[in-house]
């Protein structure tokens, strides 16, 4: 479970700190700029979901679950826009699948709040 949160933490600020760089790169009028708005909300939201995992363990399955679909819908969209290359790619979605594997196999460890 630790793990599971330290890689969620590592694979979201990788992942957001390259969704940053398109603002400072390209501007509105380019699709990198808007692969940046909703993959680095994403990222944060997959970074926050990791550290309540540190914190709250197998209480927070439901949102580690929804912060892995999150990153893996903005991975994919990022992909499909041709932004993100194949290594943050597999990043990301290993990131994504892990987290979501996590949540699957640990329903049974927490009560649904």
């Amino acid at each position: 479970m630790k793990f599971v949160a330290a890689l969620m933490v590592l694979i979201g600020l990788v992942i957001g700190a390259g969704a940053v760089m398109e603002f400072r790169y390209f501007g509105p009028d380019a699709t990198q700029f808007w692969v940046g708005v909703f993959t680095t909300p994403a990222s944060v939201f997959f970074i926050v979901a990791g550290i309540l995992l540190w914190r709250r363990g197998p209480n927070a399955r439901r949102i580690v679950l929804m912060a892995g679909i999150a990153m893996a819908t903005a991975t994919l969209a990022a992909t499909a826009l041709a932004v993100m290359g194949p290594p943050a790619t597999l990043l990301g979605m290993i990131g994504a699948l892990v987290a979501m594997g996590w949540a699957w196999r640990s329903r049974t460890l927490a009560p649904d709040n």
